[in-house]
């Protein structure tokens, strides 16, 4: 194959999580040009990728992003074109482009409409005619077994179909001598907490609190925030920023913030995508806190080949934590 078409849109986290596909299309093809389709939001992540690939920044309208790139899309001929990221508007795009092979995932969700059941699919049935390969994906979370339907598994099985050999599962993330953000050394217990915990009760933040405390008598500490901040950052800071073993750091960019994953030794979040798959890639230990709605959904994401566990929100402090260095 020489020419490989990756479409990959949507979260930043989802984009680190098909850096084994895009390994694996390198080792068996190490002289192709591989072209990833990115979006505004994840082009910061996909731009590490760049010295590897080929950048596309996705924007609407379809056709002015056709014409656009209309020599790199409608005039240029691929051996592979690789619909990765679920969206209707890349299964709609992958029509106009021409491609030996085209693969993508087949999204099947159950609903209810005044008492029936019925299922909605992507791609619907027209796009479907335009795909070579496509892996089912069932999406009901509530299936005790989400692990038959974990996403990097599926994505490296569209490649077997293909006959490409799948020799490594792990993520990568490419090292761009990031500049080192905390004051603290390295090894040190990356706790970040986004908008996601203000959902949860006082109770729930105050354990959580008491669990940093607990940690924190071991091993050193840097909480950050999502950009912007959130008002369980701004309590954990007014109620711990006099302790010694603890590092805020509100705000940090991306860059920033894949700086501190780098040096730390265990990443803790409410299972972040940017934290979960880049701590996968640097190979720290990971932490997920979340709430039981969600706990074997999770299946889904769980990189390969990593150390990592995952705590129902209701009773973590409780739980043995911390990973032996």
């Amino acid at each position: 194959m020489k020419n490989i078409l990756i479409f990959k849109t949507d979260k930043l986290g989802d984009l680190i999580n098909i850096s084994p596909v895009i390994s694996n299309l390198k080792n068996s093809y190490p002289k192709s040009e591989i072209t990833l389709i990115c979006s505004n939001y994840n082009y910061s992540v996909a731009n590490i990728y760049s010295n590897e690939l080929k950048i596309l920044v996705y924007k609407k309208p379809i056709l002015f992003f056709l014409l656009s790139n209309f020599k790199k899309l409608i005039l240029k001929k691929y051996d592979l074109l690789l619909q990765l990221d679920g969206k209707n508007y890349s299964y709609f795009t992958s029509i106009f482009i021409r491609s030996k092979n085209k693969s993508c995932l087949k999204f099947i969700k159950k609903k209810k409409f005044l008492g029936f059941n019925y299922f909605t699919k992507r791609p619907n049935a027209l796009y479907n005619f335009f795909f070579n390969h496509l892996e089912i994906s069932y999406e009901d979370y509530n299936i005790e077994n989400n692990s038959k339907f974990h996403y990097l598994s599926l994505y490296l099985n569209l490649l077997k179909k293909l006959n490409i050999k799948v020799e490594n599962k792990d993520h990568y993330l490419p090292f761009i001598n990031f500049k080192k953000i905390s004051k603290l050394k390295n090894d040190y217990v990356l706790i970040h907490i986004d908008k996601r915990w203000e959902e949860f009760s006082l109770e729930i933040i105050n354990n959580l609190i008491k669990k940093i405390l607990l940690i924190s008598v071991k091993n050193k500490i840097v909480i950050t925030s999502n950009i912007g901040g959130n008002k369980v950052y701004q309590k954990l800071f007014d109620n711990l920023f006099n302790n010694p073993s603890i590092e805020f750091i509100k705000s940090p960019n991306i860059y920033d913030t894949l700086s501190l994953i780098f040096y730390s030794n265990t990443c803790i979040s409410n299972h972040s995508g940017l934290i979960v798959h880049s701590a996968a890639a640097y190979k720290k230990n990971i932490i997920d806190i979340v709430h039981p709605d969600i706990f074997n959904e999770l299946d889904r994401w769980v990189p390969f080949n990593i150390n990592y566990k995952r705590f129902n929100i209701n009773n973590f402090v409780e739980s043995e934590f911390i990973f032996k260095s």
